[in-house]
């Protein structure tokens, strides 16, 4: 069975629409249709996907097609609270320094980090919403971890990186 991208590919190609020309007339970009079509189904919204499939003349999918299609994560995000823990990378923000949690997909189960043995966090700290990418909860902007150091340490932020690429 084709995936919805490889229709909306052979449909995009058989009206000999280039992904930039078409990316255009849906408004979205052309690098996302492009990882769309070839099977990263989290690179658009069902929104986007909606418009696709009208601008084609394709039927859109369902609901529970669309989200079948999306790969399940296997865990909750989670990150450690200690500032000094090596998972946690020190990053410059304008003038201050951030730390930058290495979130990851805790497994149920997995309670503690892996490096410092911490209980991992698995929501913001002050308003209890689950956790993004980044150093900063998209809720309330809170810090993740408030207790970065005043400033930026290089050798620390050198060790971090060392010690996750070698964890790889």
């Amino acid at each position: 069975m084709k995936t919805l991208g490889t229709q909306i590919r052979e449909a995009r190609l058989r009206r000999h629409l280039s992904q930039s020309d078409l990316a255009r007339q849906v408004g979205c970009r052309q690098s996302a249709l492009s990882m769309y079509e070839l099977g990263r189904a989290t690179a658009l919204s069902a929104e986007t996907v909606g418009r696709l499939c009208a601008a084609l003349g394709l039927l859109p999918p369902a609901e529970g097609e669309f989200a079948a299609e999306r790969p399940q994560p296997e865990g909750v995000r989670a990150y450690c609270p200690n500032p000094e823990c090596p998972s946690n990378l020190p990053v410059r923000v304008g003038q201050a320094v951030a730390l930058v949690p290495r979130g990851h997909l805790a497994r149920e189960g997995e309670r503690h980090c892996a490096w410092c043995g911490e209980v991992l966090e698995r929501a913001c700290p002050d308003c209890g919403a689950p956790l993004n990418p980044g150093a900063f909860c998209a809720q309330c902007g809170a810090a993740y971890l408030a207790a970065a150091p005043e400033r930026f340490d290089a050798e620390r932020a050198a060790a971090s990186e060392r010690a996750f690429a070698w964890s790889r």
